[in-house]
């Protein structure tokens, strides 16, 4: 089943349409520009996203990694089509409520990169265990977790593979330690009702940035994993798999991750490295153009911002402050507050050089403060183009996201099923 294809002529409410509900498929047809829209309206652009689904493609088969690309991001289906098409392995969630999403719109392998103890959603995995096509992995990180699995998972047709978690002390889950993370997985090993298939971590819980310590901390600390392998696999605890899987990988260090696995080899079993970026679909102004190794500064073929907010100047009533009408309803603000790129004014684009800022969002105003020297003054009445931060508290509040060309048509429309 083609991931998006259930959602194509399924009509949801889209508040920067000027028909609504509407479908997918009606929008791809409607003949839109981006000046037809009800603002604010959050897009996608169609060459960013193929560039940016091509390029990091590229980026993992050069350094001999797979894919499985975290769906939690975008929630999209359409989106997630796109990635496996690119090449990637397969894809992973969050929740097995996410997972059952995925599941249920053909994709066949699935990283559930958490624990998981909640009976009806373990009986949900076995049941799921009957499909032959249906590869899912989930994660451990203690006996007493491992214990509430084996009980749900009875009568399952199968075992369930699951990763060992190693984790960073006085940080997110995952064992602390590695002679605690190898005792563990012998208790795996002896388990008839899931089977040992590698281990996962996730060294997104350091801080995410590249002028101070913190990527040589990341370093030290994904040294864990390879060294549980060759440890785990040096007492035939992998006995029970086809393969040893060994992933990492947020959007922001794979490169750290990529060097981290680039030595494990000679093992009883093949090794499949996965990292699980995936905020590299759309990239974004300020918190991935920071942290990830294919930022401008970085990389001579880096990747671009693929999400835009577009709003209107409602009211300039005092002088250096604007406000326009967009909130935390509608952008991210988690992370960075939008950034400003330019003013549309009479049909034409002119960029926001310096002198602009956004200070506050309300829950449908935004705070625009104003230099005297800034570039371009704005007026009521204006649209003004905002770059984003953090597209995962983005796509969730945009249930139908349009997609522009580079001439403003709008060519698609990407759904997400949050």
């Amino acid at each position: 089943m083609n991931p998006a294809h259930h959602l194509e002529n399924v009509p949801v409410e889209a508040r920067s349409l000027p028909q609504s509900p509407a479908t997918p498929a009606e929008v791809r047809s409607a003949g839109l520009r981006l000046s037809d829209l009800w603002l604010p309206a959050v897009t996608l652009h169609r060459e960013a996203l193929d560039h940016n689904l091509d390029r990091f493609a590229r980026w993992c088969a050069e350094r001999g990694l797979d894919l499985a690309p975290h769906a939690k991001t975008t929630m999209a289906p359409q989106l997630w089509a796109a990635q496996l098409a690119g090449g990637a392995w397969g894809l992973t969630a969050a929740t097995v409520a996410q997972a059952r999403i995925m599941y249920r719109s053909g994709v066949t392998r699935i990283i559930i990169a958490n624990e998981v103890t909640e009976t009806a959603q373990l009986a949900w995995l076995a049941e799921t265990l009957a499909d032959p096509d249906f590869e899912p992995m989930c994660l451990v990180d203690s006996a007493a977790g491992l214990e509430l699995m084996e009980h749900a998972l009875r009568g399952a047709p199968r075992r369930l593979p699951v990763l060992v978690e190693l984790g960073v002390p006085g940080r997110r889950t995952g064992v602390r330690t590695l002679e605690d993370a190898l005792v563990l997985a012998e208790r795996v090993a002896r388990s008839e009702r899931v089977c040992l298939a590698g281990v996962e971590g996730f060294e997104g819980v350091f801080p995410q940035r590249r002028d101070d310590d913190s990527p040589d901390r990341t370093r030290t600390w994904l040294g864990r994993l390879p060294e549980f392998v060759r440890r785990a696999d040096s007492k035939g605890l992998f006995a029970g798999a086809d393969e040893i899987v060994v992933t990492a990988g947020g959007s922001s260090y794979p490169d750290l991750v990529a060097d981290a696995f680039s030595g494990l080899g000679g093992l009883s079993l093949p090794v499949r490295p996965i990292v699980r970026s995936g905020c590299y679909i759309t990239h974004d102004d300020l918190f991935m153009e920071r942290a990830s190794p294919l930022r401008s500064e970085a990389d001579t073929d880096p990747l671009r911002p693929a999400l835009s907010c577009y709003a209107r100047v409602l009211s300039c009533p005092e002088p250096g402050r604007a406000l326009f009408g967009a909130g935390k309803r509608d952008l991210s603000f988690d992370i960075d507050l939008p950034v400003p790129r330019a003013v549309l004014r009479g049909g034409r684009r002119i960029p926001v050089e310096a002198g602009a800022r956004v200070v506050e969002l309300n829950d449908h105003h935004g705070f625009l403060d104003l230099d005297e020297d800034v570039s371009v003054q704005v007026e009521v009445g204006d649209v003004v183009e905002f770059g984003l931060s953090h597209a995962c508290t983005v796509f969730d509040k945009w249930p139908l996201v349009p997609v522009l060309d580079a001439q403003g048509h709008v060519v698609d429309a990407v759904r997400t099923v949050f």
